[in-house]
C-alpha cells in the first residue's frame, strides 16, 4: 500500500529571504488547511491485489507537491531532479528528505498517475480553501474561452503522409530485428518518402506538386501493405503468448489507421480539390485527439478549446475541457451550473463577451437568481435591460477584460500555451495541473501582502 503523507517530516521551512521560498512556504500552508483531497488522488495509485508494487518510494502528497513545483517553475523532469537536489527550499516544499531526492523517470512515472479526476479534485479543495480563507467569494464571476496548443508541428498532408511511412518503416524493422524469421518481403521507402516531401514544401509548380503528392501516396499505400502483412506475422506470435509481439502489434495497428485516415483526406483535398471539413481532418498521428481552432481571422490552433471562469481575485474558479470547436454561447449555461454544482459558488453577476450573448442565455442567468448579467459587445442595443445602470456596465466591463490578463499570464508563466504530455488524458491533467499552480501563486501572493 502506497503511503499517502509523511507525518514525520518537518514542516517548517528553510529560512531563505528570496521571494520564492516565501511564497513556496505559503502555497504550503495552503494545501495543508486541508487534505481531503489525497484519498481520491491515491485511487490513481492502486495495484493490483496481491502485488508488492508501490510499497516503497514516494508518497501521494510528495508527488502532488513535487508537480505542483516543476508547473511553478516551468521545469523538465531533469531540471527538476537537479533543483531538488540543488535546492533546499523546494525539498522542504516536496516533504522529500535530503538524500532521498527520485530519480527523473521515477518523478515522470508517478505524476503522470495522476488523472485528470485527481487534479481536478485538488482544484475543488483548493477554492473551497480559497473561499475559506476570504480571498475569493464567489459573487463577482467572468468567463471567457482559449485554446490550449499540442505538442505537434504544423499539419500538412505531405508532412503527415512523411510521418505514418517513417514511423512505421521504424516499427517493422524493429520488429524483423526482433524477430529475423519472419517473412515480410519488406523493402523501406523511406527516402523515398522524403525527397518527395522536400519537393512538395520547395516547388513552386502546382503540377509538380501534384505529381509528387501521388508519389508519396503510392509510397504511403506500399508502406501500410507492409504493415499490413507484419501484424499478420505478429497475430501469429500474441497467440503463442509473445506479449512484445502485442505491443508491436498494438502500435501498428493504431498508426496504419492513422495512415488510412490521412490518405482519404489527402486524396480528397489534393488529387479531387475537394473540401475536407474541420471535423474529418487528421492533424497528427501522435496525437490524434486535437481539435482544429479557428476563432475569427485569428490564427488556428491545433489542440483543445478551454473554458475558464475566473473570479475577482483573479483566482480561476473552473476550467472546463471539452472536444471539438464549439462556440462559446453553447457552454455558456453549463458554465454557471459546474460553478453551483462542483464549486458552491453562487455568483451574483456575470460578464463575458460578445460570443457568449443570447437572449437565451441571458434568460437563463436571470433565471438563476444572478442579479446583473452583462455581455460586452453585440448587445448595445440591450445594456439597459441587462444591467440596468451605465455605472454597472462600465464597471463589468472594466471586470471582464481583466480575464485576459489571467489567461495571458497562465499562457506565459504556467504553461497554458503549450501542453507538452502527449494523450487526451494528459492533455487533460496538464491543463488542470496549469491552473492549480497558477491559483496557487495568486493565494500566495495574496496572503503575503
Amino acid at each position: 500500500m502506497r503511503v499517502i503523507s509523511d507525518t514525520q517530516m518537518r514542516l517548517e521551512f528553510y529560512q531563505s529571504h528570496s521571494k520564492m521560498s516565501k511564497k513556496l512556504e505559503k502555497i504550503s500552508e495552503v494545501l495543508q488547511k486541508d487534505m481531503s483531497f489525497l484519498e481520491k488522488v491515491a485511487e490513481d495509485f492502486k495495484t493490483p491485489k496481491g502485488s508488492s508494487a508501490g510499497a516503497k518510494g514516494m508518497t501521494i502528497e510528495q508527488v502532488v507537491r513535487v508537480a505542483i513545483l516543476k508547473q511553478l517553475r516551468q521545469l523538465g523532469y531533469e531540471e527538476l531532479y537537479d533543483e531538488l537536489n540543488d535546492n533546499i527550499s523546494y525539498r522542504r516544499f516536496g516533504k522529500i528528505h535530503e538524500g532521498e531526492v527520485p530519480k527523473k523517470m521515477t518523478l515522470n512515472e508517478n505524476i503522470k498517475r495522476i488523472s485528470p479526476e485527481g487534479w481536478e479534485e485538488i482544484h475543488k479543495v483548493i477554492i473551497k480553501t480559497a473561499k475559506g480563507l476570504g480571498v475569493e467569494k464567489g459573487k463577482s464571476v467572468r468567463m471567457d474561452s482559449t485554446g490550449v496548443e499540442s505538442n505537434i508541428h504544423y499539419p500538412t498532408d505531405g508532412e503527415l503522409l512523411w510521418d505514418c511511412v517513417r514511423v512505421i518503416d521504424r516499427i517493422i524493422e524493429g520488429v524483423m530485428d526482433e524477430y529475423p524469421d519472419m517473412e515480410i518481403g519488406y523493402h523501406n521507402h523511406t527516402k523515398r518518402a522524403k525527397k518527395r516531401r522536400y519537393r512538395i514544401v520547395n516547388t513552386s509548380s502546382e503540377e509538380k506538386r501534384v505529381e509528387a503528392y501521388r508519389d508519396l501516396l503510392k509510397v504511403s499505400r506500399v508502406t501500410g501493405k507492409y504493415g499490413e502483412s507484419c501484424i499478420e506475422q505478429l497475430e501469429k506470435k500474441v497467440r503463442q503468448g509473445d506479449i512484445e509481439a502485442g505491443v508491436y502489434k498494438e502500435d501498428l495497428t493504431g498508426y496504419l489507421e492513422s495512415l488510412n485516415t490521412i490518405i482519404n483526406q489527402t486524396e480528397r483535398r489534393v488529387l479531387n480539390e475537394e473540401k475536407v471539413e474541420a471535423k474529418d481532418k487528421l492533424v497528427s498521428i501522435f496525437e490524434t485527439h486535437s481539435d482544429i481552432l479557428a476563432k475569427g481571422k485569428r490564427k488556428v490552433i491545433f489542440g483543445h478549446k478551454i473554458l475558464l471562469s475566473g473570479g475577482k481575485s483573479n483566482l480561476i474558479l473552473d476550467c472546463m475541457i471539452e472536444r471539438g470547436n464549439w462556440s462559446d454561447a453553447e457552454y455558456f449555461e453549463k458554465g454557471i451550473d459546474r460553478l453551483k454544482e462542483r464549486y458552491d459558488v453562487h455568483p451574483e453577476e456575470i460578464t463575458t463577451d460578445g460570443g457568449f450573448a443570447g437572449k437565451n442565455n441571458y434568460d437563463y442567468a436571470v433565471g438563476k437568481k444572478i442579479k446583473k448579467v452583462l455581455f460586452t459587445k453585440k448587445c448595445s442595443s440591450k445594456i439597459v435591460e441587462l444591467v440596468k445602470t451605465s455605472r454597472a456596465y462600465k464597471r463589468l466591463k472594466r471586470f471582464r477584460a481583466g480575464i485576459e490578463g489571467c489567461i495571458s499570464a497562465g499562457k506565459r508563466a504556467y504553461g497554458l500555451s503549450r501542453c507538452t504530455w502527449k494523450g487526451w488524458r494528459s492533455f487533460q491533467s496538464y491543463v488542470w495541473l496549469g491552473v492549480i499552480a497558477f491559483n496557487l501563486s495568486i493565494m500566495a501572493n495574496t496572503l503575503l501582502k
